[in-house]
């Protein structure tokens, strides 16, 4: 007596039609998430500037804008699903 083959879990996935998530994106989600936490201390150290030789320059604030605005390209331009 042959045993019938078990059917498929509900929620079984095959992966052969699942599609790999790039590294680049959770990159620019790491990146957006660092750029905004640093971009909010450089927006308020305009109010509370620190006391280091160069602190007019405010490399925290154009920092967090950099790396704010990277990773929010990253995350959008590498997301998942897209297309």
């Amino acid at each position: 007596m042959a045993s019938q083959p078990e059917p498929p879990h509900p929620h079984h996935v095959d992966p052969s039609t699942e599609q790999a998530l790039s590294i680049w994106f959770f990159v620019g989600v790491l990146m957006l998430g660092c750029g905004l936490i640093i971009l909010g201390q450089g927006i308020y150290e305009f109010s509370h500037p620190g006391t280091t030789m160069l602190a007019n320059l405010h490399p925290a604030f154009w920092w967090g804008m950099v790396m704010t605005l990277f990773g929010g390209f990253y995350t959008i331009h590498f997301r998942p699903g897209k297309g």
